[in-house]
């Protein structure tokens, strides 16, 4: 059946995130979300959400999402030509920051009514067959004491195999009291992960990242500015732990021209920053031209559909920051996220929470 878009609705959100995200840089206290409803003539709707981080984003945010998508109304619901579409329409303007943001967030939008008339989940639409992914706590405290405690739990509460946090105190010392911390807690069997948010100095990350590796850590993620690809491809040669990296990448041409690089080991692409599904599907396939295992960043629900096809599947990150909205939350049992088999991205949003938490923007 073919479909033809109608419309598209867009709704903004600004929920508290409890307990807060922190990092060496600042404190995320809220989850500032913009919802995109399609809706075609034939009748399927479907939808998808995007998190611009702050407040100050969020109407910015919602006009480009709003006005981008206007533009859609009569168009074919076919969302890869679209993709291309859109992307080749900004190209003079660029597809990077918000535009890329609101292009993913429709292009979730799509794949997710285009499931929904199909009364299948995502993955299978595109191919793959839901199975249960192995995750890790993306844990939100900082230093020792805060994370060693929001470990222990999510090993008690979702039977993680591996967690990650923040690092970047000003003493080198301070970190690896906090890697022990954690290690005290969760045990041997326990991977654990770090990430410096992009917030090292190139001799900082080498000396950093081989204090850790001493201590058995599993990635080092971000230690260095994204688009410092030679420093990250020299730090890799310096280290036996592995660097993790992608979260940043806008689209796949940033990450085709880190790997192509060599700056990282690992990668773990984001689906609003990438290109939605459409920009995952082309990411999976770079990841898998260079044999490089690929994780999430945040956007479980998509991330739980989109991991199953991707051929280099690693670890779905953990960190859920749209539950308290959704009716069913993405289900985690002994380490693993249970992909819904409903239809789509399996969202249905509670309308009390989204009218108790609404932005006028």
């Amino acid at each position: 059946m073919s479909l033809t878009i109608q419309s598209i609705s867009v709704r903004a959100v600004d929920a508290p995130l409890d307990p807060p995200l922190r990092n060496s840089l600042n404190v995320i206290p809220r989850a500032p979300l913009v919802l995109a409803s399609v809706q075609t003539r034939e009748g399927p709707c479907g939808n998808a959400y995007v998190f611009p981080y702050t407040p100050a984003a969020l109407g910015a945010t919602a006009a480009l999402v709003r006005n981008i998508g206007a533009t859609l109304a009569d168009r074919a619901l076919a969302p890869a030509t679209l993709w291309h579409e859109l992307h080749n329409s900004f190209r003079i303007l660029g597809t990077e920051g918000l535009v890329q943001i609101a292009l993913s967030c429709l292009d979730m939008a799509m794949w997710d009514t285009l499931a929904r008339a199909q009364g299948l989940p995502l993955c299978r639409l595109l191919g793959a067959e839901p199975r249960p992914l192995a995750i890790y706590a993306s844990l939100r405290g900082w230093g020792a004491a805060m994370l060693a405690e929001e470990a222990g739990t999510a090993i008690a509460t979702l039977g993680a195999r591996a967690v990650k946090f923040k690092l970047g105190q000003a003493r080198l010392e301070d970190d690896l009291d906090t890697v022990r911390a954690v290690r005290s807690t969760v045990g041997p069997a326990v991977e654990i992960l770090v990430d410096y948010n992009q917030g090292l100095t190139r001799p900082e990350a080498e000396h950093r990242g081989l204090a850790l590796q001493a201590l058995d850590v599993r990635w080092l993620e971000e230690p260095l500015p994204v688009d410092d690809d030679a420093g990250l491809a020299q730090l890799r040669s310096q280290l036996r732990v592995p660097v993790q990296g992608g979260e940043n990448w806008w689209g796949p041409k940033g990450m085709a021209r880190a790997l192509a690089a060599g700056a990282v080991d690992l990668c773990m692409p984001d689906a609003m920053k990438i290109g939605g599904v459409t920009g995952w599907q082309q990411a999976a396939t770079l990841a898998a031209a260079h044999r490089t295992p690929m994780s999430s960043h945040i956007f479980i629900e998509a991330s739980a559909q989109l991991l199953p096809g991707t051929p280099t599947a690693h670890l779905l990150e953990h960190l859920d920051v749209a539950g308290p909205l959704l009716q069913q939350p993405l289900a985690v049992q002994n380490g693993f996220a249970q992909v819904p088999e409903r239809p789509g991205l399996g969202m249905e949003w509670q309308e009390a929470a989204l009218t108790r938490w609404a932005a006028d923007v």
